[in-house]
């Protein structure tokens, strides 16, 4: 990050960032100079760990306890991150709870659970955080899709999941569109099958058993590096894009090919 973002100390909100690869996502921001607001539904004792590991790579951060599924909650979320940092720069969308099951088998609650979890908690979070970014004339919004999102490809068993993210794609590309003109850039990272959500780069490296074309499982470290860079100054011509991190994997049926 330039030396003038790193003065201004720009600040990112990570949504379910208590665990897993947004705890990796909030360490790759910090380290590239933003403050964290950190998001967590569950046990404080997760968040924690989270500022622990932020704050141990050089970074400020506090953590707000919200259900993001709720509008009222989300609101209230968006509006103690930037009361607390006096700005609000970066929504990282990272909720996005799974769910394999055959659509037949997919209850009508588990549907709704994860359309709210995925799509509806996108729109929820960035309702409140627009006007502010507006305001200010900059603004960066990154959420999650999943490896053939940005076509709307149908997956096996997992019907409930890819429409929701098909879903995300679709909202946040809307939004680039919307609201370029206003400083603010819209995108969507989607990731590969990253299994080990602890793994950094170097141990992910030292795996071969993955079938997609690097021979190698991603990491977390992968994923918030591609994050930071769409957050970053770097990346301000960069709008509605999807960034697949994901090894060159293409597809479901993709991850059984073989590669020499």
């Amino acid at each position: 990050m330039p030396d003038t973002a790193r003065e201004i100390r720009r600040v990112a909100l990570v949504t379910g960032s208590a665990g897993g690869i947004m705890r990796g996502v909030c360490v790759s921001l910090a380290r590239h100079g933003f403050a964290i607001a950190v998001n967590y539904r569950p046990a404080r004792r997760e968040a924690d760990d989270t500022l622990a590991a932020i704050r141990a790579a050089g970074g400020a951060a506090e953590a707000f306890a919200a259900d993001v599924t709720d509008p009222a909650q989300a609101d209230g979320l968006v509006n103690a991150a930037h009361r607390h940092f006096d700005r609000l720069d970066v929504v990282v969308c990272g909720v996005g709870p799974l769910l394999v099951k055959d659509t037949i088998e997919t209850s009508i609650d588990e549907f709704r659970r994860l359309l709210e979890g995925n799509l509806s908690s996108v729109f929820y979070t960035l309702k409140p955080a627009l006007p502010i970014f507006r305001s200010q004339r900059w603004g960066r919004v990154i959420a999650f899709g999943m490896t053939g999102s940005e076509a709307a490809m149908g997956e096996r068993h997992y019907a409930a999941y890819a429409a929701a993210k098909a879903g995300v794609v679709a909202l946040v590309r809307s939004l680039a569109l919307e609201e370029g003109p206003n400083g603010i850039t819209c995108n969507i990272v989607s990731p590969g099958d990253i299994r080990d959500k602890d793994a950094d780069r170097a141990t992910s490296m030292q795996r071969s058993d993955y079938r997609n074309p690097t021979m190698r499982s991603g990491s977390w470290e992968d994923v918030g590096d591609a994050v930071s860079f769409l957050a970053s100054e770097n990346a301000s011509f960069v709008n509605g894009a999807v960034l697949a991190v994901n090894g060159g994997w293409q597809g479901f049926f993709a991850k059984y090919a073989r590669w020499p």
